[in-house]
């Protein structure tokens, strides 16, 4: 039985201890008192271990995945283009993702919390952006302020591609690279007691709260398939017709393998090969556009993850009874594009920007061992998604340049390479 465990996969195990969280939180719900003396304190402490990796992990993920894309500056026509089109349809998903979390109500009927309303009055909204900008980032580290945490973390990205082909740019950019993998695998230690974690907090609020909690997450789970299909369905189709004037339903045919192995995998570093395979071969995009843009894009163009950050925090804040502000909405948007830029190569990096955005915004970490839990339910067609965006994008901008062989793209193809 053991080795059998020691086999599964980490979404495996999470979810198992998810489910045994919830049952044993419900058959000894009577007794929580007694027992919650023991699973509280390791839910608290795998909570700790994952603020512990926080803002390391936000710097070095954002920092080496700008100076990742500083060889886009061979072609700064292809990059340019293709960096307006992460940038705006990044945007778009985050939107699609908070209109959809309002729409459905994900988190509504679970109160976790007296009901608080925040307003904008006194309020100064310029005084807010301005204060992004820090003015000491040892205080910002010091205060947990993430948003100062991320604008010095863009600066020193795009510095390091500035300064890329001096001695010190490529001292720096293997300096963050290194960086990024020591985070990835303190990550991957931390992820190790997520089972545990994910176990001890599901029973404390099973045990607390009872079972209208299935009820709120088969509701987010809903809102997520929905704003995914409203991207993959109506956005990335009006791009594909009016930016790249292609047949969208074509667009789907040629990547479709890719589409498939991405579901399966989970994995948009693993599809990649195959992504670049059938954007050259079957879309139609040059060898050089593919080989430059898919693997930045892999990094940074998560459509998926833009839609699903702005989710997250809607549906905390209505289990707490929280009325987010139109400039809390705003910055929720933002977020969740910078976010979704930083959340690749991590494991478990949805959880992780959960938990960051969770703690950006002010709210409880609680919801973040439920996301946890089903986690492998978000993420093959999350993985789906952000694959498709990438091909959109490769598309587009060989088509806005007038590289993209047509006939290649409008020739009829099965489903295999």
């Amino acid at each position: 039985m053991l080795a059998l465990y020691r086999r599964m996969g980490l979404a495996t195990k999470i979810t198992i201890g998810m489910i045994i969280g919830l049952i044993f939180g419900w058959i000894f719900k009577a007794h929580y008192a007694t027992w919650s003396v023991v699973t509280d304190p390791i839910g608290d402490i795998f909570l700790r271990l994952l603020m512990m990796t926080i803002l390391p992990l936000i710097f070095f993920s954002i920092v080496s995945g700008i100076a990742g894309i500083a060889d886009l500056q061979r072609l700064r026509q292809v990059g340019g283009i293709f960096l307006v089109y992460w940038f705006f349809s990044s945007l778009f998903a985050a939107v699609i993702g908070l209109i959809w979390a309002y729409i459905i109500k994900p988190g509504a009927g679970i109160i976790l919390h007296e009901k608080e309303v925040f307003t904008t009055e006194g309020v100064d909204v310029l005084r807010s952006f301005i204060e992004w900008i820090p003015d000491n980032i040892f205080a910002a580290l010091a205060d947990f302020n993430i948003l100062q945490l991320i604008v010095f973390s863009l600066f020193v990205g795009f510095g390091i591609v500035f300064i890329g082909h001096t001695d010190a740019g490529k001292l720096l950019s293997k300096f963050v690279a290194a960086g990024n993998d020591l985070m990835t695998r303190i990550v991957e230690i931390v992820m190790n007691f997520a089972p545990l974690g994910v176990m001890c907090l599901m029973a404390d609020v099973t045990g607390s709260l009872g079972t209208e909690v299935l009820t709120g997450l088969t509701k987010m789970l809903l809102t997520q398939y929905v704003a995914y299909a409203t991207v993959i369905i109506i956005v990335y189709p009006i791009l594909l017709k009016f930016f790249a004037r292609v047949n969208p339903i074509q667009h789907f045919r040629n990547i479709y393998p890719a589409m498939i192995l991405a579901f399966s995998t989970c994995s948009s570093s693993a599809t990649l090969p195959l992504t670049m395979k059938v954007t050259k071969e079957r879309a139609g995009v040059p060898e050089d556009n593919v080989n430059l843009i898919a693997p930045p894009a892999a990094t940074i163009n998560m459509h998926a993850c833009a839609a699903e950050m702005p989710i997250y925090a809607v549906f905390a804040a209505q289990m707490f009874g929280l009325d987010l502000s139109l400039g809390s909405l705003a910055i929720i948007s933002f977020l969740g594009v910078i976010m979704a830029a930083g959340v690749a190569g991590v494991p478990g990096g949805g959880i992780m920007m959960a938990a960051v955005m969770m703690e950006t915004m002010g709210l409880p970490l609680t919801i973040v061992p439920w996301v946890a839990g089903i986690y492998r339910l978000i993420d093959m067609p999350n993985t789906m998604l952000n694959i498709t965006g990438d091909t959109v994008g490769m598309v587009i901008t060989a088509a806005q340049i007038g590289d993209l062989d047509r006939e290649t793209f409008d020739k009829p193809k099965g489903l295999t390479t």
